[in-house]
């Protein structure tokens, strides 16, 4: 049977190592599948602001689903086909939270990041490239006032950067108490989304609309954000440099992103037939 969909995570899957670009033999391998006319999906934790530069080197994607699973962008139509939100409520108390917290955070909402004047000076860059840092944080908007910002208004994902057990403890118990479906992408950092609202969860919906088997698709990932996504699909590949949650839930393995590991299983089971 066939592949019809490719979903791919970004950071530590599909991008270099440097977090900002797409490898050549990554892109032909891409386009030489959509050619054939499968289905290609990003499906990662940024925001949909914060994947323009990667669109713009693999122009012929047909969907976004972005802020680990809250929301899927049709880029044909030029608009959103799923989206599912914390309530305007727990992300007005998660704000009032962190903000009494010496940490730094981010409320994705409207498809961009927004961050409390002030919280930068918690952040710590646990090994990113600061080229990428200072593309991230080009993209994001600035609030002196969260909490007004906030206002009436669900996020669509809530990431916290914690810097010890304490810190860590109160977000995951405040998390927990709302009902709020925790996933990590990085070590340090706990993302926050509404229950249902996953990688699978949003694949899973896209496949159903579009008439695709779950052994029809293909799926990437390296962190446990990317678990659910990896469940979901037969093809499902966890990279070589992926965490331990990430390898228990695919089926297979691929290379590590350092090494075109998205573009090799794609040349293997899509462009040359082995499934």
């Amino acid at each position: 049977m066939s592949i019809k969909i490719i979903a791919t995570d970004l950071d530590g899957t599909l991008m270099a190592p440097d977090h900002l670009t797409v490898t050549e033999r990554t892109r032909n391998a891409l386009y030489e599948a959509h050619k054939k006319g499968v289905k290609t999906a990003i499906a990662t934790g940024r925001t949909l602001k914060f994947v323009d530069y990667v669109v713009d080197q693999i122009p012929f994607v047909d969907y976004i689903v972005h802020s680990n699973g809250a929301a899927v962008y049709d880029r044909k139509s030029d608009s959103y086909i799923y989206t599912s939100l914390i309530s305007s409520e727990i992300t007005e108390k998660a704000v009032k939270l962190l903000n009494s917290m010496s940490v730094y955070y981010n409320i994705y909402m409207d498809g961009a990041t927004y961050v409390q004047k002030g919280s930068e000076q918690f952040f710590v860059n646990d090994g990113l490239p600061s080229d990428f840092i200072e593309v991230f944080a080009s993209k994001c908007v600035y609030c002196d006032d969260m909490e007004s910002v906030v206002r009436g208004k669900g996020a669509e994902l809530i990431d916290v950067f914690y810097n010890n057990d304490e810190q860590r403890d109160k977000i995951f118990d405040f998390f927990k108490e709302n009902n709020v479906f925790m996933t990590s992408a990085l070590a340090g950092v706990v993302s926050g989304t509404a229950i249902g609202a996953d990688k699978g969860t949003a694949l899973s919906g896209m496949c159903k609309t579009l008439g695709i088997k779950p052994e029809e698709a293909m799926t990437f990932g390296d962190a446990s954000n990317d678990a659910t996504m990896l469940e979901y699909a037969y093809y499902s590949f966890a990279m070589e440099n992926g965490d331990e949650i990430c390898k228990a839930k695919a089926r297979f393995s691929a290379p590590s992103n350092a090494d075109d590991g998205v573009a090799q299983m794609i040349e293997k089971y899509v462009l040359n037939g082995d499934e």
